[in-house]
């Protein structure tokens, strides 16, 4: 298994592996999501990496630029979403995807990355609830809202309201 950016034209393994990841209740949406955000110009730089395994898209992963109102001055990115082809949950592709990607935004000048997902999961990658950076929109489980400063201490004097590209500012993503 290798890890690398995606390019155009891996679009479509990367949305049909979306929808397969995240099943048909929300793979359909978020395969739209990733479309989305590519798409939009709103929504770049942005860094897209697949892993690929004998020639196929078995792992994504999207990091898109965020703005912190108040705080324009910090390089903020937003992980979302993360999708692993169901055959290979459990083998370490998403973990892989995650320190690459921080790997590479922090080599890119990157400050700060947020996500929204598992506690579970995020925090064994360095993300925490630490932070006084606000989500766009209440959330129902708050503790999923996570931080991690790629550069010593950004996250420290971060405050504000994240404002994410306009696909995933619409409220249903939260």
């Amino acid at each position: 298994m290798h890890i690398e950016e995606s390019g155009n034209n891996q679009t479509e393994d990367i949305l049909r592996l979306h929808s397969d990841a995240f099943g048909p209740s929300e793979g359909p949406a978020i395969a739209q999501l990733v479309k989305d955000l590519l798409a939009a110009t709103d929504a770049r730089p942005h860094l897209s990496l697949i892993a690929v395994d004998g020639g196929r898209c078995v792992g994504h992963i999207l990091f898109t630029p965020v703005t912190i109102e108040q705080n324009s001055n910090t390089r903020v990115f937003i992980l979302c979403p993360l999708a692993v082809a169901p055959a290979h949950h459990s083998t370490g592709i998403g973990t892989t995807l995650i320190q690459r990607g921080l790997e590479i935004l922090k080599d890119r000048g990157a400050q700060v990355i947020l996500v929204l997902g598992d506690p579970n999961y995020y925090s064994r990658a360095g993300f925490h609830t630490e932070h006084k950076v606000t989500a766009p929109y209440p959330l129902p489980y708050p503790e999923a809202w996570m931080a991690q400063a790629l550069q010593g201490a950004a996250l420290e004097n971060l405050r504000g309201t994240a404002r994410c590209a306009t696909p995933l500012q619409d409220p249903k993503h939260w």
